[in-house]
């Protein structure tokens, strides 16, 4: 065990056993890169544990009934993204390229700090027994006991979700280039364009995850990209599906993971939550991946 997979398993913090009472999840439930699903054990012997077998897996795989609303949320999100875009593109001025250039590197680490944020709630507290739960928090559940199910997911079922979020504001947006003057369009071109670039790695940050658990096919220069640390990188997020899922939150480059982790961030968000709420963390992540 490299000092990586160490430190992952070492980022436990307690979950609800079967009694009610504090427990912790085996480390011996790794699953190893070589081995996306899990199913080859401490001994080397294949014994289905993981993936589209798994009881849970299942039962979550049926729940799945939101494919209008992905599709309808990509399609809107692929065409407003392009609209704004070309909106700015077409104000675009020499003298504004400074700006985009720090705002492409401070709206990818804006989504890689919200999609560990989003990752981290949604992996650890909710259920899938609510509305919300259902058409949201099922997807987690889902990949932390089938790992590989968003191999098997198109573009509209894996990115769906990601451009419904990017719609609120980048209407917005269009409203404000149809109704502002030419000047108060100026003073808010730096804040544009963040938006904008931020928008673009927001509805990626799902297929740059999907790529990360893709082992065969991929394209070179997403391999490259992977390679070079740009985006989430395969090895790079093989340590949070070492169990209880505790750590590597962010999933759009991973570039926070080690300070957030080394920190102990996500245990200081938990005991808030756990003070103010009562909930503890992963509990029902915990139930799934016991289903049986």
């Amino acid at each position: 065990m490299d000092e990586k997979e160490k430190y992952a398993t070492e980022q436990q913090s307690p979950v609800l056993d079967e009694a009610g009472g504090e427990a912790m999840i085996k480390a011996g439930d790794a699953m190893p890169e070589d081995d996306p699903n899990g199913n080859v054990n401490p001994e080397g012997v294949f014994k289905p544990r993981w993936g589209p077998h798994h009881t849970g897996a299942k039962k979550l795989a049926a729940l799945y009934k939101k494919r209008l609303q992905e599709t309808i949320s990509t399609i809107l999100g692929i065409v407003e993204l392009l609209t704004v875009a070309y909106l700015l593109a077409r104000r675009f001025e020499l003298s504004t390229l400074p700006f985009v250039i720090f705002f492409a590197f401070l709206g990818i680490l804006t989504a890689d700090l919200l999609s560990g944020l989003v990752h981290w709630a949604a992996d650890s507290f909710g259920t899938v027994d609510t509305f919300i739960g259902r058409h949201f928090i099922r997807s987690f559940r889902e990949h932390h006991v089938d790992p590989t199910a968003i191999t098997r997911h198109d573009f509209v079922e894996c990115n769906g979700d990601n451009f419904l979020l990017i719609i609120p504001k980048l209407t917005h947006i269009i409203y404000q280039h149809a109704t502002l003057s030419s000047s108060d369009l100026d003073s808010l071109t730096a804040s544009h364009w963040f938006y904008l670039l931020l928008a673009i790695y927001v509805a990626l940050t799902n297929q740059i995850h999907k790529w990360s658990h893709t082992y065969l096919g991929l394209s070179p220069w997403v391999e490259m990209l992977q390679n070079w640390h740009v985006i989430l990188s395969r090895k790079g997020h093989k340590y949070h599906h070492i169990s209880p899922h505790a750590c590597g939150y962010c999933i759009t480059t991973g570039w926070l993971n080690g300070p957030l982790d080394a920190i102990g961030f996500w245990r200081a968000a938990e005991f808030v939550v756990t003070g103010l709420t009562g909930m503890k963390p992963r509990t029902d992540d915990l139930k799934w991946a016991r289903a049986s």
